[in-house]
C-alpha cells in the first residue's frame, strides 16, 4: 500500500532530527495540496520548541525524491504535502488490473478470527426493513473483515420463544380454522407467514383489553417453555414456516450463516448459569426477581430471571456466550449488530460475564449500532399490523427500476437490491435512514443502481475495443503526457486499498460508498471529457483502456464488499 511506504518514508526522515516514531498521514480534502499530507512537524514543534515551519523544512532535507515521491512542499502552518510520482501510480494500476488490490491485513486480535452476529429475527413475525439493514450491515461488515485477512463466522440468534409467539398461536386456530387446514398446507409461505401477521394483531389486541383472553396467552406461553405437547405441534408447525421464510430472505440478499442460534435452546442452561451467579453473588434476589445490581459498575440495573421463573433476555444472553465462545473456538471479538435501543441491555449482559469469567470475556463483546429505517409517512409496527416488510421495498425498487429503465427482471432485481442495500449502507451507521424510492434508484446521483450503471459503462466500452490492453506499455511513462482527467482517476485508484482498510477498521462501509461514488463521478467525466477507443495514440488508447479495466475491477471488487452484485448489461 502506497500509504504505508510514505509513512515509512517519513519515518526515516524524523528520526534523524526526533525520537518520535508515531507517523501519520491523511489524504487532503483538496487535491492541490497533494496525494498525502502529515501534521508530525507540528506535533515535534512543542517537543523541540522550535517553529513548526523550520522544523517540516528539516524533516523535507532528508526525504528523497525518487520512484515513490515525486514532489514534497512545506505550507502554513507547517503541513508536509507529497505527490506520487507517476511510475507509481502506473505500477498501482497495473497491478489492479492482474486483480491484484493489495489489501492490507488489520486483525482484531491474534487468532484472527471474528464472530459477526446479525439478522436476529423473530419467528412467527414479518420480515420487516429494520432486519433488511441489519443483514445488509452485518454481511458487509463480514465481508470487510474477511478481506482484511480475517476468518469469519457469521451467526445469527433469533427469537423463538416469548409472549409475541403465544399472542400469535392464541389467534392462530382460528384464522386456519376458518381457512381449512388442507388448504393452509398448500399455501405459499409468503401467505402462511401473513396468516401469523394476522395472528399477532388479534392476539396483541386480545392481550391489551380482554382478562380472560390475556389468562390464556399466558398459559399458552408457559406451555411453549414446557414444551407442552398441548401447543407442541402447532408451535413447531409455525416455527418451521417462519425458517423456510426467512431462508428465501437470505437467498434473496445474498448471505448465509455458518450457526443458528435459537432461544429457545438457551431457556434451560440459563437457569442453571443464574443459579450459579447468584451463589457466587454476582446476581441476587429481589422482589421474586434475580437481577443484577449494575449501579456500583456503571451500567443499569437489569432482570435475569422474572417473577414467573423464566429466564429474561438477559438471562438467555449468558448461555448464549457460553455457546458462541466455545463453538468456533478462539475468537478474537464477538460483533453483535443491533440497535441503539439495547445499549443498555449489552452493557449490562458483558459486564456480567466479564465477573463470570474474565479471561473467556473481557474484551470479546462488541455491540455494533445501527439506526432505525423509516419512510416518509409512518413508524413500523407489527402490534398495530401496519409493518413494512423487507420484500415489499425491494418489490418497490425493482418495480421503479422497471418503469425507469425498461430493463429485464432478472437486471431489475439485482438493481433492487442494490439501490436498498447502498442507500442503507452510504450513511453512517448510526444515522437514521428517511428511505427515498427515488432516490435509491437513481442513475444520476449517489446510489446502487448508478455504480452499477459505471460500471456497465466501462464494459461496454472494453467490450468495443478490438484489444484490450490489462498491462502499460513501458514506454508511456516516458513519451506520453498524463492529463488532468487520468491523473484523478490514477490517484484514487491507488487509494482504494487503504480505503477498504479504513471502512473495516472502523466498521465504516459509509467510507467505501463514498470512494466508489467518487470513482464512478470521476470516471464518468472522464468518459464525456475523453475518447477511449477512438484517441489518435495507441498509447493514450492502451492508457484510457486500462484505466477503464482498474475502474471496473475495482467497481466489482468493492461492490462485492458491500454484499452488492454487478451485472454486466442494463
Amino acid at each position: 500500500m502506497i500509504k504505508d511506504q510514505i509513512e515509512a518514508i517519513i519515518t526515516v526522515a524524523v528520526k534523524k532530527i526526533s525520537i518520535h516514531s508515531t507517523i501519520h498521514i491523511q489524504s487532503p480534502d483538496n487535491p492541490q495540496f497533494g496525494d498525502y499530507t502529515t501534521n508530525i512537524a507540528m506535533i515535534l514543534a512543542k517537543e523541540l520548541k522550535k517553529n513548526p515551519i523550520q522544523i517540516a523544512k528539516e524533516i523535507v532535507k532528508n526525504i528523497p525524491l525518487d520512484e515513490i515521491i515525486e514532489k514534497v512542499e512545506v505550507v502554513k502552518p507547517g503541513f508536509i504535502n507529497f505527490w506520487i510520482t507517476t511510475k507509481k501510480l502506473l505500477a498501482s494500476l497495473e497491478h489492479i488490473n492482474e486483480n491484484k488490490f493489495d489489501i492490507p491485513k488489520y486483525h482484531l486480535r491474534g487468532n484472527k478470527k471474528v464472530m459477526v452476529e446479525y439478522s436476529h429475527p423473530n419467528t412467527h413475525k414479518l420480515f420487516h426493513i429494520g432486519h433488511l439493514r441489519n443483514i445488509t450491515t452485518g454481511e458487509c461488515i463480514a465481508r470487510l473483515l474477511e478481506t482484511t485477512g480475517n476468518e469469519v463466522v457469521r451467526t445469527n440468534y433469533q427469537g423463538d420463544v416469548g409472549l409475541h409467539i403465544a399472542k400469535t398461536l392464541w389467534a392462530a386456530p382460528e384464522l386456519i380454522k376458518k381457512q381449512g387446514s388442507n388448504k393452509v398446507d398448500k399455501l405459499p409461505i409468503r401467505e402462511k407467514i401473513s396468516l401469523m401477521g394476522k395472528a399477532y394483531v388479534l392476539g396483541s389486541a386480545a392481550y391489551e383489553e380482554n382478562e380472560k383472553a390475556k389468562t390464556e396467552i399466558i398459559e399458552i406461553n408457559k406451555q411453549i417453555y414446557d414444551q407442552d405437547g398441548r401447543i407442541m405441534p402447532l408451535y413447531e408447525q409455525t416455527r418451521n414456516w417462519s425458517l423456510e421464510y426467512f431462508d428465501k430472505k437470505y437467498v434473496r440478499v445474498g448471505t448465509k450463516f455458518d450457526k443458528l442460534y435459537f432461544e429457545s435452546e438457551m431457556a434451560k442452561r440459563a437457569l442453571e448459569v443464574i443459579n450459579e451467579l447468584v451463589k457466587k453473588k454476582i446476581l441476587e434476589k429481589s422482589d421474586g426477581a434475580i437481577v443484577f445490581k449494575g449501579d456500583g459498575y456503571g451500567v443499569h440495573t437489569r432482570v435475569f430471571l422474572n417473577t414467573h421463573g423464566y429466564p429474561t433476555y438477559e438471562g438467555k444472553e449468558l448461555p448464549l456466550a457460553e455457546k458462541e465462545t466455545s463453538d468456533f473456538g478462539e475468537l478474537d471479538k464477538i460483533i453483535h449488530v443491533v440497535t441503539g435501543e439495547q445499549s443498555s441491555f449489552f452493557q449490562t449482559t458483558f459486564k456480567v460475564e466479564e465477573l463470570t469469567d474474565s479471561k473467556r470475556y473481557k474484551g470479546k463483546q462488541y455491540h455494533l449500532i445501527y439506526g432505525w429505517v423509516h419512510l416518509k409517512g409512518g413508524k413500523m409496527s407489527s402490534r398495530k399490523g401496519n409493518i413494512v416488510e423487507g420484500d415489499w421495498l425491494l418489490d418497490e425498487a425493482k418495480k421503479q427500476i422497471i418503469s425507469d429503465y425498461k430493463t429485464t427482471v432478472d437486471v431489475a432485481e439485482k438493481l433492487a437490491v442494490a439501490a436498498v442495500k447502498y442507500s442503507f449502507l452510504k450513511n453512517g451507521l448510526q444515522s437514521d435512514i428517511y428511505f427515498d424510492i427515488k432516490d435509491a434508484t437513481t442513475l444520476q446521483g449517489d446510489s446502487g443502481p448508478y455504480l452499477i450503471y459505471t460500471y456497465v459503462r466501462c464494459k461496454s466500452v472494453l467490450s468495443k475495443s478490438n484489444a484490450v490492453s490489462s498491462v502499460i506499455p513501458s514506454k508511456v511513462e516516458e513519451s506520453l503526457s498524463i492529463n488532468n482527467d487520468e491523473l484523478s482517476l490514477l490517484r484514487s485508484l491507488s487509494k482504494y486499498p487503504e480505503i477498504v482498510l479504513e471502512s473495516a477498521q472502523n466498521f465504516a462501509p459509509n467510507y467505501l460508498c463514498t470512494y466508489l461514488y467518487d470513482l464512478s463521478q470521476k470516471y464518468n467525466l472522464f468518459y464525456q471529457k475523453n475518447p477511449i477507443i477512438k484517441a489518435k495514440d495507441e498509447d493514450v488508447i492502451n492508457l484510457r483502456l486500462s484505466i477503464t479495466t482498474a475502474v471496473a475491477h475495482v467497481l466489482k471488487h468493492g461492490l462485492n464488499l458491500l454484499g452488492i452484485e454487478t451485472v454486466e448489461k442494463m
